[in-house]
C-alpha cells in the first residue's frame, strides 16, 4: 500500500502522531462575511486549529490558507490569528490545490517537504471550494475530513447537498470540530487539558454542554477550586475512556 492510500476499512482521522495533516482553512475572507449566516463558525474554528496546529507542531502537521481573488474578496477575515508558519496562497480557482499549495499537500523533497496522508478542510463555499478540493484531494489518496459546522455557503440548501453529495464519497468524512480534534489527538494525555481548553474557548457551544463546577450541598465543605477541579475531571475521565 502506498503512503497515500487509503485504507478501505478507515473510520476515523488517524491520530496525529502516526502520520502527518494539513489544516486546510478556505476562503474565509473579510467581504465574504455578509453573506454567510454561520460565517464566523468559520473563523472559530480557524483559531482553534491555529491553536491546535502549535500544540501539535509542524512535524506533524501544516497549515494552509487560501484566499479566492482577495484584491475583489479581501484577505482573510481579520479576526483570524494565523499560526506561525502557516502557508497563505492567492487563487482564482475552485480547487484549492494550485502550485503554490501542492508542495505542501504532496510533498517536495527538493524542498524538505513531506507529504500529508490526511486533512482537514473547512471554509466557503461548501459546494463549490470546499467540495471540489475535497474530490481533488481523494483521487490523490488523501483522506479528508470536512468539518460541516465550520463551512457554509450563501444559499444554505447549497451547502446541505454539497454535504450531502460528498457523505457518499469513499474517504471523506463528513464531521465536526469537536470530534475531530479528539479524533486527532485521541485519549493523549499530554493533550487532553489543551484541547479541552481550546474546545471551551473556541468551539461554538460546547462549553455550554460541558459540567459545570457544583456548589456544596449544605453543611458540606468543599472549596470552590476542588468544584472546579472535580468538574474538569468529570470531562476528562469521559474522554479518556475513548479508544486511542
Amino acid at each position: 500500500m502506498s503512503q497515500h492510500s487509503i485504507s478501505e476499512h478507515s473510520r476515523l482521522l488517524r491520530k496525529f502522531d502516526t502520520c502527518r495533516t494539513a489544516f486546510l482553512l478556505c476562503d474565509v475572507q473579510e467581504k465574504v462575511a455578509p453573506h454567510i449566516r454561520n460565517f464566523h463558525d468559520a473563523v472559530h474554528a480557524a483559531n482553534a486549529l491555529a491553536a491546535v496546529y502549535t500544540l501539535l507542531g509542524p512535524a506533524h502537521c501544516v497549515f494552509v490558507v487560501s484566499e479566492q481573488y482577495p484584491k475583489g474578496l479581501g484577505h482573510t477575515h481579520r479576526d483570524i490569528q494565523l499560526p506561525a508558519g502557516a502557508v497563505v496562497v492567492e487563487k482564482l480557482t475552485m480547487s484549492m490545490l494550485v502550485p503554490a499549495i501542492c508542495p505542501h499537500i504532496f510533498g517536495d523533497a527538493a524542498r524538505g517537504i513531506p507529504p500529508v496522508q490526511q486533512v482537514i478542510i473547512w471554509g466557503h463555499e461548501t459546494y463549490a471550494c470546499i467540495l471540489q478540493t475535497t474530490d481533488e484531494l481523494l483521487a490523490r489518496g488523501i483522506r479528508v475530513a470536512v468539518l460541516v459546522d465550520s463551512s457554509g455557503a450563501q444559499v444554505p440548501a447549497h451547502h446541505d447537498m454539497a454535504v450531502m453529495q460528498m457523505s457518499h464519497w469513499s474517504g471523506a468524512m463528513m464531521t465536526t470540530l469537536p470530534s475531530a480534534l479528539m479524533q486527532l489527538t485521541r485519549s493523549d494525555a499530554r493533550f487532553v487539558k489543551d484541547i479541552i481548553r481550546i474546545l471551551k474557548k473556541y468551539a461554538v457551544d460546547w462549553a455550554s454542554t460541558q459540567p459545570k463546577p457544583k456548589k456544596p450541598e449544605a453543611g458540606e465543605e468543599r472549596p470552590q477550586e476542588e468544584a472546579n477541579a472535580a468538574a474538569v475531571a468529570e470531562t476528562e475521565s469521559a474522554w479518556t475512556g475513548m479508544d486511542s
